[in-house]
């Protein structure tokens, strides 16, 4: 037997030793399926004498391909191999910038980002004059990938209005030769349909095709899988739908739960054995996810040692949550001799993040916030990509108009639209420049600031087919006298923000020297198709905070999941707008769950500050169901499921007298306040209670959910919360103007 066959359990080396043909292993959390993938790619490789030019491994981000391959070698024992190992964005992204003249576009096109899409569709709410409240830009973006990614090519929006949005959106993108992360599976996928040489081409040179995180992909990456592998496939998927997380931003869970259907006569095995946690985590993680209807069921087990009990906390306040935390990551250190970066605390909700960032400076804990502000995010680090963006592409309108004011040079809204004028007459943005300069377009100050910058143009330009791009950067820097900017504009950040120059010259010259980017475009692909999960810093001894997306595919020793309440986890937003999410929420709090090694704390608070306003919650129906009742106490202040009934006139039938409803109601009332649970009273901006036609207390009845009691009203926006405690069905939100609620 093969050497990397041997450290393999059955399971494990069934799959990697599957018969060619398509292949779905489903791999339970923590099973290893990171090296069930690498060990097929080695067995195909010794075993099956495949050339690595044949494969293609895709998976979703940069960090954990550029793992994989560096694993690969490693097992192949080789220190490089032509193989590879990339991301879906990655992928399309090489193959347009060889194949994207098939539909008579150019090759230097920039990659907008999430922020370089903001602008675009800011710009067009202004021009078309819309209501930005009502249009909000972050909506209307999501629309808009909603629409490409529902994989016809050519559909728009039905609504007007959107439909509107959506081809200015586009007419700009094509304009300004730019691509969004959506355009680049869109477009291969387009020419993969549409150019069977092409297609030809790609099938012949990809003959095994691997995928990691199945369950993630969406409906144009499984129509670009399809066309891929052509009429034999050859795909060896792994995944796991009890993590499928990402349908909010497309990912179809039925790709994975209808592979059969997709690749008929598909390979399948299932992996349950765990090498992550303790048997004490994995089974409160079995029961966690055993309510969803959506998945294949496994129940994951270890050889493990049993470990430490789930902990469950209920706390006063989201300060209290946040200061036994730290205490706990203190203590914990301590005895078990840990290092920071062996802690996680996980949340639903980037605005969970405050009070525990409080805290752990006043505790003095050194910590990384994941998914805040990313580094490719930060003014100064976009200010300078702006002027590499349009040197690599003389078509990008949009980071003109930022490089052109960084500095100021007395070029003002009126002159820029001057010289759009002339630039939807040119080739590019150099010939626009220069025919307003040649016209006198603008005033003197204009007129002459447009003058430099076009020479200062010219020269990096010419710079970029000759120099290095560490080397090209720093020549920027100094030619635009960046740093002084910064010390002007704001002498307190200008150090931080000068420190943060360094690291990006310093990132430029390390990838350089790894042979990951040699030219200016290379370097722009890397920094767009970075992902939350790429900045992770792993050597760095400091605990990481971030929301439980950001978490999926890490593992800690110690993981606190905080802020289990409900309506915050599982978010009630997201119930409200996806009649599926309750079971992706439960998805979430399984991931949650499944990243912790030794020890996981769940903790949930009766009050929070949120938005300015607070809110009174009870513990996440998730926690509930989760908990064994039989081996296990229930979490103080924990609602039961179903009210006791301690008279004879239980509440089951079709009727029910007010009498009746109004001692059971009283019941209810009188175990919340014998667990401490408080009822929070509605204010209005003077401080005067509200009173529109609900009040807290008040006894309602819903056409679905029947019978409840108000027990929180909250502003939100201009509208308010409701919060309704229904007899046996728990709590349920309603914003009051669409609540379809009748006072008794």
């Amino acid at each position: 037997m093969e050497a990397y066959l041997q450290v393999l359990n059955a399971e494990q080396r069934a799959a990697v030793e599957a018969p060619d043909g398509p292949t779905l292993v489903l791999a339970g959390a923590g099973s290893g399926k990171t090296r069930v993938i690498i060990t097929r790619i080695s067995h195909l490789i010794h075993a099956r004498a495949v050339s690595p030019f044949r494969i293609l491994a895709m998976t979703f981000t940069n960090k954990a391909a550029s793992e994989m391959k560096e694993r690969v070698e490693q097992q192949v024992m080789s220190g490089s191999i032509d193989i590879t190992v990339t991301t879906f964005h990655s992928f399309c992204a090489r193959f347009l910038r060889r194949e994207i003249d098939v539909l008579g576009r150019e090759s230097s096109f920039a990659i907008y980002d999430a922020s370089d899409q903001q602008q675009v569709i800011k710009r067009i709410i202004k021009k078309m004059d819309l209501n930005s409240v009502r249009y909000p830009p972050g909506r209307l973006k999501a629309i808009i990938s909603q629409q490409k990614n529902a994989g016809e090519w050519g559909a728009k929006p039905e609504n007007e209005t959107e439909r509107r949005v959506y081809e200015a959106y586009q007419e700009e993108l094509e304009r300004s030769n730019a691509l969004d992360f959506d355009d680049l599976l869109v477009l291969t996928l387009r020419i993969l349909n549409e150019s069977e040489e092409c297609r030809t081409r790609y099938q012949n040179r990809f003959r095994h095709i691997l995928v990691d995180e199945y369950q993630d992909t969406n409906k144009v990456q499984l129509q670009l899988l399809k066309r891929l592998c052509g009429p034999d496939p050859n795909l060896f998927a792994v995944g796991d739908e009890d993590q499928s997380i990402y349908g909010w931003r497309g990912a179809q869970i039925e790709n994975i739960l209808e592979f059969n259907q997709h690749f008929p006569g598909a390979h399948v095995f299932k992996l349950e054995r765990n090498y992550r946690s303790t048997a004490m985590i994995l089974e409160f993680a079995n029961r966690a996810i055993a309510a969803n209807q959506q998945r294949n069921p496994k129940n994951l087990w270890t050889e493990a040692q049993a470990g430490a009990p789930v902990r469950q906390q209920p706390f006063n306040s989201a300060r209290d949550e946040a200061d036994f935390i730290a205490r706990q990551i203190l203590d914990l250190k301590m005895k078990k001799q840990a290092e920071f970066s062996d802690f996680a605390i996980l949340f639903r909700s980037n605005f969970l993040s405050r009070s525990l960032e409080e805290v752990m400076r006043t505790y003095r804990i050194p910590y990384q916030l994941v998914g805040g502000t990313k580094f490719y995010d930060r003014k100064e680090i976009k200010d300078l990509l702006a002027y590499m963006r349009i040197v690599v592409n003389p078509k990008d309108w949009s980071n003109f108009e930022r490089a052109i004011g960084i500095p100021s040079r007395g070029i003002g809204q009126k002159s820029l639209d001057t010289i759009a004028r002339f630039f939807h007459e040119s080739v590019n943005l150099d010939q626009a420049m220069a025919a307003t300069i040649c016209a006198k377009a603008l005033s003197s100050k204009a007129h002459n600031g447009l003058e430099s910058f076009l020479a200062l143009y010219r020269k990096m330009s010419g710079l970029a087919e000759s120099e290095a791009p560490s080397v090209w950067l720093a020549q920027l820097v100094q030619e635009i006298e960046y740093v002084e900017y910064l010390s002007r504009e704001d002498e307190l950040s200008a150090e931080n923000r000068v420190g943060n120059i360094d690291e990006l010259i310093a990132s430029v010259r390390e990838l350089e020297e790894e042979g990951t980017v040699g030219t200016l475009a290379a370097f722009l692909d890397h920094s767009a198709l970075i992902s939350d999960a790429d900045q992770i810093e792993d050597k760095k001894k400091q605990v990481s905070l971030m929301t439980v997306h950001a978490a999926k595919g890490l593992e800690f020793d110690h993981v606190f999941v905080m802020g289990l309440e409900e309506g915050v986890f599982p978010n009630q937003r997201a119930l409200d707008e996806r009649e599926a999410a309750l079971e992706e929420e439960r998805r979430l709090f399984y991931v949650a769950v499944t990243r912790a090694r030794q020890h996981l704390f769940l903790s949930y608070a009766r009050q929070r500050q949120t938005f300015g306003n607070t809110t009174y919650g009870i513990p996440s129906r998730f926690l509930r169901k989760a908990t064994n009742p039989e081996t296990e106490p229930q979490p103080q202040a924990m609602l039961p499921l179903d009210l006791p009934e301690k008279s004879n006139r239980p509440l089951r039938g079709k009727t029910v007298r007010a009498g009746d409803l109004a001692n059971h109601l009283k019941d209810l009332e009188d175990q919340m306040r014998a667990q401490n649970i408080h009822i929070s009273l509605a204010k209005s901006e003077g401080g005067k209670t509200a009173s529109p036609r609900f009040r807290v207390g008040q006894m309602v009845i819903h056409p679905k959910f029947g019978h409840g009691k108000i027990v929180q009203i909250a502003p939100s926006g201009t509208d308010r919360r409701i919060g309704v405690l229904f007899l046996g069905k728990g709590t349920k939100m309603f914003m009051e103007s669409k609540a379809p609620l009748k006072p008794m």
